[in-house]
């Protein structure tokens, strides 16, 4: 069953996590900020900022910083971003159960970070688990 996008089923931590310490972590809050992990084997891109629901299956996040870290262990995610401008995610998702499980597919649709096209950061399609 597909479950529409909307801020409840959206709220909570996602995870797609390969061995050698690759994947991603996508922590959406009840308040609307987002942190965006990419787990790079022994390093991490982080960004954070807000996002918004703009129709039942597109996931927009505005970026507001964003910085790499040269470890995936303790990760700082209060401190030393670097202010982005014009920067934002759009990805057409779907949120649904197989099993126990909720999952959430995400595909990118516009990756922009300060007015540049940066499509490589995500694969074409990412599937993601609902921690907790």
């Amino acid at each position: 069953d597909i479950t529409p996008l909307s801020f409840d089923s959206i709220a909570g931590v996602w995870e797609l996590r390969y061995g050698d310490n690759y994947g991603y972590r996508f922590s959406l809050d009840r308040n609307y900020r987002a942190i965006i992990i990419l787990y790079l084997s022994n390093s991490a891109v982080i960004f954070k900022g807000v996002y918004t629901i703009e129709d039942e299956n597109t996931l927009r996040i505005n970026i507001s910083g964003m910085k790499r870290e040269e470890r995936v262990a303790g990760l700082n995610l209060n401190s030393g971003f670097v202010p982005v401008s014009s920067s934002y995610f759009i990805f057409r998702s779907r949120i649904f159960s197989r099993g126990d499980k909720m999952l959430m597919e995400l595909s990118p649709a516009r990756i922009l970070i300060d007015h540049n096209s940066s499509e490589g950061f995500f694969e074409p399609l990412i599937r993601l688990t609902k921690r907790g």
